[in-house]
């Protein structure tokens, strides 16, 4: 084989498989089902404060950011939320709330996946290292992920959370 037929045809298969790729991205943004369920490696996961719409409580939010390159979906909730001490002990924090409707969420590019956080801001402070929890997963429990919480903390009397959802605003 020729050394330009030998270069003609790398060529050509490097054009297949990066059309492949684009298709493949195409029918991921047309269809969000196409793409894969997210797990605890495809994921970048952080604690920010925010402001709350009601004076009397403190308002936080878990962001759920693709790692570079990465679009998959995620969606329902958490489980086994914990809130630890910098020693990784639970703090025993006060837990309220139900199942929320479930819906999905594409992340990946500019696109992030959010998890609200409230809990009441009068009276006795909890102030948490880290918060820890298990991911959802398709009919199974999803990795176990270990956060940074703010130094803002939370309210000792509840902590509410909701489903993991599309960013509101």
């Amino acid at each position: 084989m020729s050394r330009f037929r030998t270069i003609a045809t790398a060529a050509a298969l490097a054009g297949t498989a990066a059309l492949a790729g684009v298709a493949a991205s195409a029918a991921q943004a047309s269809d969000p089902t196409a793409a894969p369920w997210c797990t605890g490696d495809d994921l970048a996961i952080r604690v920010d404060d925010m402001r709350s719409p009601s004076a009397k409580d403190k308002a936080h939010v878990i962001r759920f950011v693709a790692a570079e390159g990465v679009s998959c979906r995620i969606g329902g909730t958490v489980s086994n939320l914990r809130f630890l001490d910098w020693k990784g002990n639970d703090i025993h924090a006060a837990l309220n709330g139900g199942q929320p409707p479930y819906s999905e969420t594409l992340i990946g590019g500019d696109s992030y996946a959010a998890k609200y956080v409230a809990s009441n801001s009068e009276g006795p402070q909890q102030f948490p290292a880290f918060v820890r929890f298990n991911l959802p997963g398709q009919g199974k429990l999803g990795a176990l992920v270990t956060v940074a919480w703010p130094a803002s903390g939370i309210g000792a009397e509840y902590v509410r959370s909701g489903g993991i959802v599309a960013p509101v605003g």
